[in-house]
């Protein structure tokens, strides 16, 4: 097993004039492909739940979930587990995430860069995989669980 750290290609987007979002390319559970925002401030991974095909649902109760947008509304979600989530040549297996409609993303996305994303990826994950962002390189540089 490769314990090295593996950096993973990054694309610095502008959405409007000094707003910008990183964007990484994925797989998810080894073969749906798409585009996550690398978001530092998101506490968990979040997959929109039209993109997402195969899961283990968690049966959680709705009070151990509460996920809630910038405005601090309610956002109906799920917890899962998806078998993998991959980034270049870095997979994660087995990882849990959050399900809930990025309809509303997807229409600024399309509006301000005519693309799409599929997810978030949050500090939940970042934090596990001891990530660095190389911002000159544009690189995400990601560790194997420690």
């Amino acid at each position: 097993m490769n314990d090295q750290p593996v950096g993973v290609p990054i694309e610095i987007i502008e959405l409007e004039n000094q707003s910008y979002h990183l964007i990484i390319k994925c797989t998810l559970n080894g073969e749906q492909v798409g585009d996550m925002v690398i978001d530092t401030g998101a506490s968990k991974t979040v997959f929109d739940r039209n993109f997402v095909r195969t899961y283990q649902d968690q049966n959680l109760d709705n009070d151990e979930l509460q996920s809630c947008g910038l405005g601090g509304e309610d956002i109906n979600s799920d917890l899962v587990e998806i078998s993998s989530l991959s980034f270049g040549n870095f997979t994660s297996e087995t990882l849990k995430v959050v399900l809930i409609d990025l309809n509303h993303i997807n229409k600024m996305y399309e509006k301000h860069c005519q693309r799409q994303i599929c997810g978030l990826l949050g500090s939940d994950f970042l934090v596990n995989h001891h990530a660095i962002i190389d911002y000159q390189k544009k690189l995400l540089i990601l560790n194997k669980n420690q």
